[in-house]
């Protein structure tokens, strides 16, 4: 009887196990009078990404993921249009992969971009 409750417990830890999803979670408000389209964040290694649109004064939440991308470090790019402008700005770091941060709270604002990575107390 130990031996199959011992057997089932290691199934059932392999199991949960092969699909740990790395992601990277933002909020993004849009402080600026326009609207925002073909916003995207994502590792700036990455070229696939899901795209949103913000209204003047929107908030929104993101999430990157990252499970695909290869185990190395880097940085995040987040890229947009607003009033027919194309915008892209580089920040933040991750390692081996995984994001460092809880979540990253981005502001954009007319004239620059606010970036504020909240991290885990130890």
């Amino acid at each position: 009887m130990k031996q199959n409750i011992i057997g089932i417990l290691i199934f059932t830890m392999i199991l949960t196990s092969c699909s740990n999803k790395v992601v990277a979670d933002f909020e993004i408000m849009n402080n600026t009078e326009f609207n925002i389209d073909s916003l995207k964040i994502e590792p700036n290694i990455s070229d696939v990404g899901k795209y949103i649109s913000l209204k003047k004064g929107e908030k929104a939440e993101y999430k990157s993921d990252m499970t695909t991308i290869a185990k190395t470090d880097g940085a995040y790019q987040i890229s947009f249009l607003v009033n027919g402008i194309n915008k892209t700005q580089v920040f933040g770091y991750y390692t081996n992969g995984y994001p460092l941060e809880r979540i990253t709270k981005i502001k954009i604002e007319k004239d620059t971009i606010l970036i504020d990575q909240v991290f885990e107390k130890y």
